[in-house]
C-alpha cells in the first residue's frame, strides 16, 4: 500500500514544489532579495530530496520511506506557509519595517545579514533563523512600546551560524555559560543525593537543568542583547509585555519549557541595566516590577530559587557581556544619542511621565518614524 501511496504522493509533491518556486514573486524590492534566494534554494532541495526518495522506494523499508516524505511535507509546508507566503503578501508596513530593521542593525552594528521582516505573526516577535525572516503581528509597527523586541529576535540567529569568525566569540561565551549551568545543577543534584532528599527534587533539578540548558540560556542571552544594544527600553517593553500577557510571573515549571519565568528575566535585565551604567534607570524599574508584584500578590514558591539562583543568573549576564562586546557591538550606554535608540527610549519616559497624553504622543512619533522609513 505504502509503495502505491509514495509513487502517487512523491510526484505531485514535487510538482507543488515547482509550483511553489513559480509562485516567488520577482518584482520586490530589493530588501526581499536575500528571502526570495533563501526561499528558492530551499524548495530545491526539497525536491531534489523528494527525487532521491522516489528512485529508492520499494515495499522493504515503507515506513522509514513514509516518515522520510512527512519530513520533507513539514519542510515544504514551512517554506510554503511561511517564507512564501510572506513574499506574496508583502504591505507597505512591510517595506516600511524593513528599513526601519536596517536603521537598527546599522546602529547597533549587527554583525550579520539582516533579516527580512514581515507582519504575518499570528502570536507575537519570532524568527525563522533558516529563512532568515522575522515575524511580527500584523499592527506591531504602527506602535512603539513593543518593538524592542526586534532587538531580542535579532540574536537568535546567532547561535546557528557556522564557521563565522565575527559570530565565534559570541558562541564561546554562550558555551561558557552553558558550562556553567551544567556544572551547578550536577552540583546541586549530587548534594540531594548525599543529603538522601526526596527523589522528586532530583527529577526536578535534572528538568531544570535541561530546559537551561536547551532553551533558557539562549533566552537569557536574546534578552541581553536586547539590553546591552538598546538599554532601558528593552527592560520596559518587557515589562510591559509580562503585565499584559504573563501568567505567574514566578513559575516554576515541573517539565521542560522553552522559555523562562517573567521575574527571572526581569532581575536579569535589571542586573544587566546595572553592569552597563543605567544603575538609576535600573532602580526605577525594579520599583515599578516590584509595585507590580505586590499588587497582583505574586510570591515565590520555595523551589523558585533552586530553578533561579540569583548567582547563575548574574553569570549568565556577565558572560552576555562580554559575548555582545566581542562581536563589536554598538553597547547603549547612558550617552548613546542613535535616533532609534532616542526615539524608543523617549517613547517609555513619556509613557510614565505623561500617561493620559501618551496615545497621541505615540500617534505623531510613530507617523514621523514611518514617513522616514518611507524615504
Amino acid at each position: 500500500m505504502l509503495h502505491e501511496y509514495l509513487t502517487a504522493a512523491i510526484p505531485q509533491m514535487i510538482e507543488r514544489g515547482r509550483v511553489l518556486t513559480a509562485s516567488i514573486p520577482r518584482s520586490l524590492p530589493r530588501d526581499y532579495d536575500a528571502l526570495r534566494v533563501i526561499c528558492k534554494q530551499e524548495v530545491d532541495e526539497i525536491i531534489y530530496n523528494l527525487q532521491v526518495l522516489q528512485s529508492i522506494i520499494g515495499d522493504d523499508f515503507g515506513s522509514e520511506h513514509l516518515r522520510m516524505f512527512k519530513r520533507l511535507v513539514s519542510d515544504m509546508d514551512t517554506i510554503e506557509t511561511v517564507g512564501i507566503a510572506a513574499l506574496n503578501r508583502t504591505s507597505s508596513d512591510d517595506h516600511q519595517l524593513n528599513i526601519l530593521i536596517g536603521k537598527i542593525a546599522r546602529e547597533i552594528q549587527y554583525p550579520r545579514l539582516i533579516p527580512t521582516v514581515t507582519t504575518l505573526s499570528q502570536s507575537y516577535f519570532c524568527i525563522y533563523p533558516s529563512l532568515n525572516l522575522l515575524c511580527i503581528p500584523l499592527l506591531e509597527g504602527r506602535f512603539l512600546l513593543h518593538l524592542p523586541d526586534l532587538y531580542h529576535e535579532l540574536a537568535h540567529p546567532f547561535f546557528k551560524e557556522k564557521n563565522d569568525p565575527i559570530l565565534e566569540p559570541f558562541q564561546i561565551k554562550y558555551m561558557d555559560a552553558i558550562v556553567e549551568v551544567l556544572s551547578h545543577f550536577e552540583n546541586e543534584k549530587t548534594k540531594a543525593e548525599l543529603r538522601r532528599g526526596p527523589r522528586y527534587l532530583c527529577d526536578l533539578l535534572h528538568i531544570w537543568q535541561k530546559s537551561w540548558i536547551k532553551f533558557w540560556v539562549e533566552e537569557f542571552f536574546c534578552d541581553l542583547y536586547g539590553v546591552y544594544t538598546l538599554g532601558s527600553a528593552f527592560v520596559w517593553s518587557h515589562l510591559h509585555l509580562a503585565i499584559k500577557r504573563g501568567s505567574d510571573p514566578y513559575e516554576v515549571s515541573s517539565r521542560v519549557t522553552s522559555h523562562p519565568c517573567d521575574n527571572a528575566r526581569m532581575s536579569l535585565m535589571i542586573y544587566a541595566l546595572c553592569l552597563n551604567g543605567f544603575q538609576e534607570m535600573a532602580e526605577q524599574i525594579q520599583q515599578k516590577w516590584s509595585e507590580f508584584l505586590e499588587q497582583i500578590s505574586a510570591q515565590p514558591e520555595p523551589e523558585y530559587h533552586r530553578c533561579y539562583p540569583t548567582n547563575l543568573i548574574e553569570i549568565v549576564a556577565e558572560y552576555a557581556l562580554d559575548a555582545v562586546k566581542n562581536i563589536q557591538a554598538r553597547i547603549a550606554t547612558p550617552a548613546t544619542q542613535d535616533p532609534i535608540h532616542i526615539l524608543l527610549t523617549q517613547a517609555w519616559e513619556e509613557f510614565w511621565q505623561n500617561p493620559s497624553r501618551y496615545v497621541d504622543w505615540e500617534k505623531q512619533a510613530t507617523e514621523k518614524l514611518l514617513a522616514e522609513c518611507d524615504r
